[in-house]
């Protein structure tokens, strides 16, 4: 049962920003103690939150009705109605409370909400850094904007260019500041006496970082600070909050590496708990203060959505989604379904359990269509519909003129930017402009160099940035660039290293092209269900600090799951999560995992990180009785959407960092958290569950499109991959023999643990898995 002490907790009218909103001197840390006091060291916690997990093991399947009830109760879900599954594992999360009210990161009167998704991104880094541009430059009153690991990089250029813009633009216009803080971790020695660090103005516009000084920036007020606790207590969140009425979450560093990331876009009550959340991270006073917080209840503004009105070619016209994208699927899933598709990797039944799932979906929303009646006023009217910082609306927000270009064929863009990938997301104000704006951003590149990589120059054309107005035209700008094969393997290849010689890449049709989608546009909706379910940081070594609200969502869901668990992670290693993986299989629940290949194996060589991702794969397989079994676990290595075999992590070259959980189909799981030792035991994360069909069907959708790991990437039965006939011999290419270069499958590793030492050391730098 939930104790009465959380019930309180979760009842109160007091929250870490409610508290700073009556009085702005309050630090946010004094603020949390008020809210959810906790005495006990975290070290002494932690060991009795491990006790307390192993006298929970009998209780999951043990929820009662009032139990589900009083979860309920708990969380302000008004206005929506969650799914059993979702208040059973909501009713896990909360019990987490009882030993440490602070596990959570959040206030506890924040962590259920309700809210909206209008943009989901699966695609590259400076793809998400250019949503995160799109956004500051449109702030008003503050910016709080969170990573792990800062790199000057082609991706940290374009938030910076964004912050020069937004200060341009405040300055021009002579209105007030917009109050900038920015928060990540680069370990200091000084850090093991204190953890938070103001960050001083030599260190965050150092050549490594290159945030702007404040003098390049008058328009906007600056505040860097470093978290870490050592030695393992990692900041590993990346989120950004504006103006306190949008959130982002993404699965991405600020750095340049050749990822496919997520990024989901948030707006409704929710952004409270990220702005509540953002402030507990702080931890430290305000210079200056970000004022007073309105939230969600009390501000007439945010409870107009974001959503995108109209857009011709990232699949949502109006609330439905367009002809061809239909057609596709409806192909798609009936090639699936009778076991005849030529792109069904291994064996054609692999996929038909995971198709059948999204089919019965499509089949249930395929024609159903909103019902503006039934919507929130906020979601009623398309034309006044554009969102707290004016990201949803239309280019075209006539209706009459949506409804003739439905069936119509859609044209591809003219590619607006400079021919270089490496300069996504500084598109030139006009299109007339094609010669000079390739001499000025060859021009950056030659100017800035940093180590062996070149790097763009951040004021000289910061200026001649175009920055999108709406979702659709941001989608439109990358889908335009996007239509052949050579266009999507530069998109892609977002590092200056070239393609391995002798790579045999996928042919358009192999790539399904036409499906491809970095940017989902959500139709819109109605407010679901959502929860935090972070964690908080332990520094200390040892894997006392498991029972938090991260953990036991991911425990609970898939130890209630019904029919199917998907994970994408780019490592899987944490015994908790393995041991559930394996008896939610041997129970008869389909488990699909996609992960990278060879993903921070020199990291998870170290003592008691429990091992490589081969390692792993493979001791599970060795781990189940019968074929059935075996069946059941299909485990693909992620493979990129313009190639037809897995790329081993060590080349830099494509790899997956996306981190999502789904299950039974309606209920998806999406933030920072990976499924290792390190983000299971120490690093603060942020997470949100989320209870909505009609979204998660759509990130499902989008995991098939953006990438061929369904097609080329599942392993034997026996935990290794092999190329053979069945699955189109993989000729003329990198393959050696029928297996990947660098693949060891369950092989022991000798000196694992100097390369796991050597594999730490490249993390801290930023340079390793994180």
């Amino acid at each position: 049962m939930i104790s009465p002490k959380v019930q309180r907790l979760c009842a109160s009218e007091s929250s870490v920003t409610s508290l700073m909103n009556e009085d702005p001197d309050l630090t946010p840390s004094k603020a949390y103690e008020k809210v959810a006091p906790h005495k006990m060291p975290v070290i002494l916690s932690a060991f009795a939150q491990k006790h307390s997990a192993k006298s929970n093991e009998d209780d999951y399947a043990n929820v009662l009705e009032e139990d589900i009830e009083a979860a309920k109760s708990c969380g302000n879900f008004e206005g929506t109605e969650p799914s059993k599954l979702f208040l059973k594992i909501f009713y896990h999360v909360l019990r987490t409370l009882e030993n440490d009210p602070q596990a959570g990161v959040v206030s506890p009167n924040l962590l259920g909400s309700t809210g909206v998704i209008p943009l989901t991104i699966m695609s590259i880094i400076p793809d998400i850094m250019r949503h995160y541009a799109n956004l500051i430059v449109k702030a008003e009153s503050s910016i709080i904007l969170a990573t792990n690991f800062w790199a000057a990089s082609h991706a940290s250029h374009i938030i910076t260019d964004a912050l020069r813009e937004l200060s341009r633009r405040r300055l021009e216009a002579d209105l007030p500041t917009v109050d900038v803080k920015i928060l990540y971790d680069r370990g200091n020695l000084k850090q093991l006496f204190k953890h938070h660090l103001n960050g001083k103005e030599k260190e965050f516009n150092s050549e490594k970082v290159q945030i702007p000084k404040p003098e390049e920036v008058q328009g906007i007020t600056l505040q860097v600070l470093n978290f870490h606790i050592p030695p393992v207590g990692t900041f590993h969140a990346k989120w950004m909050v504006v103006d306190g009425k949008i959130a982002v979450l993404n699965s991405n560093n600020i750095q340049d590496v050749a990822n496919l990331e997520m990024m989901c876009h948030y707006e409704g009550a929710i952004v409270d708990s990220f702005y509540d959340s953002a402030m507990i991270s702080w931890h430290n006073a305000l210079r200056p203060s970000l004022g007073v917080h309105r939230f969600f209840d009390e501000d007439v503004t945010r409870q107009n959505f974001g959503f995108s009105d109209f857009h011709t070619i990232a699949k949502t016209i109006g609330d439905d989604v367009n002809r061809r994208t239909k057609e596709f699927r409806t192909k798609y899933l009936k090639e699936h379904e009778n076991c005849e598709s030529e792109y069904l990797g291994r064996d054609g039944r692999d996929m038909v359990p995971f198709a059948a799932q999204l089919g019965a979906a499509h089949n249930r929303k395929a024609h159903e269509h909103a019902d503006n009646e039934n919507l929130p006023n906020s979601l009623s009217s398309n034309e006044h519909n554009r969102g707290p910082l004016g990201t949803g609306g239309s280019p075209v927000p006539n209706h009459t003129q949506r409804g003739q270009m439905v069936d119509t064929e859609i044209p591809l863009l003219k590619d607006r930017t400079a021919s270089n990938t490496s300069h996504i997301g500084r598109t030139i104000a006009t299109e007339e402009d094609q010669d000079e704006a390739a001499r000025v951003l060859n021009q950056a590149a030659e100017d800035v160099t940093v180590g062996e990589e070149q790097h763009l120059a951040s004021a000289a054309d910061a200026s001649r940035i175009e920055y999108d107005s709406t979702l659709s035209a941001e989608a439109e700008r990358v889908q335009g660039f996007l239509g052949t094969l050579e266009g999507l393997t530069k998109h892609l290849n977002t590092t200056i290293q070239p393609n391995t010689q002798g790579t045999l890449r996928c042919s358009d049709r192999e790539a399904h092209l036409e499906d491809f989608n970095p940017y989902i546009l959500h139709p819109r909706h109605k407010p679901f269900p959502i929860a935090m379910v972070n964690r908080r940081p332990f520094g200390a070594p040892g894997h006392q600090s498991v029972r938090v609200p991260q953990n036991e969502a991911w425990i609970a869901a898939t130890r209630l799951a019904e029919t199917q668990v998907f994970i994408q992670t780019p490592d899987l290693n944490a015994s908790p999560l393995v041991e559930e993986i394996r008896d939610a299989v041997k129970r008869g629940i389909e488990v699909v995992l996609y992960i990278t290949l060879g993903y921070n194996d020199a990291g998870e060589l170290l003592p008691f990180q429990n091992g490589t991702n081969e390692q792993i794969v493979c001791s599970l397989f060795n781990s189940l009785s019968s074929d059935e079994e075996k069946e059941r676990l299909k485990v693909y290595w992620y493979t990129a959407k313009d190639m037809r075999f897995p790329i081993h992590a060590k080349t830099k070259q494509r790899t997956s960092h996306i981190k999502l959980m789904v299950v039974d189909g309606h209920i998806g799981i999406q933030g920072s958290g990976n499924q290792d030792t390190q983000s299971w035991y120490h690093s603060q994360e942020t997470n949100v569950m989320i209870d909505s069909e009609e979204v998660v069907q759509e990130w499902l959708w989008g995991i098939r499109s953006n990438q061929n790991t369904h097609i080329w990437g599942r392993v034997d039965n026996d935990g290794v991959w092999r190329a053979k006939e069945e699955r189109d011999d993989v000729e003329d290419s990198d393959i050696s023999g029928d297996q990947i270069p660098g693949a060891l499958g369950g092989a022991k590793i000798k000196f694992g643990w100097m390369k796991g030492i050597k594999g730490a050391i490249e993390r801290v730098q930023g340079a390793g898995g994180f």
